[in-house]
């Protein structure tokens, strides 16, 4: 008989968005029938344009929050390395520009 070793955990990083989804069971005698549905935790997110869910445990959801500020925080660091990119090519051309007309002299 084979045993599998447990896996270590591996850092999440999910985009997305936490949703809540609410529904009624449908049991007449349960509180939902007249008052507060049922509330299921959810992680909403895109592929290739279509929107999916997938539902959570109330235990997930600390895991989940950090593994969206990952996200976010990931998201960030791109976005500033590329705006200086953009500005470090703007100012290549710009001394390259220079450099030819001061060649053409």
């Amino acid at each position: 008989m084979l045993v599998s070793k447990p896996r270590s955990r591996q850092t999440l990083i999910l985009r997305g968005s936490l949703v809540s989804l609410t529904r009624k069971c449908g049991k007449p005698t349960c509180r939902c029938a007249e008052g507060e549905p049922h509330s299921t935790p959810a992680l909403s997110y895109s592929v290739g344009g279509a929107t999916k869910m997938l539902t959570l445990r109330p235990s997930d959801l600390r895991e989940i929050r950090a593994a969206l500020a990952r996200y976010q925080r990931a998201l960030g660091a791109l976005e500033r390395q590329a705006l200086r990119s953009v500005d470090l090519l703007r100012k290549r051309i710009a001394r390259e520009k220079a450099s030819a007309r001061g060649a053409r002299r």
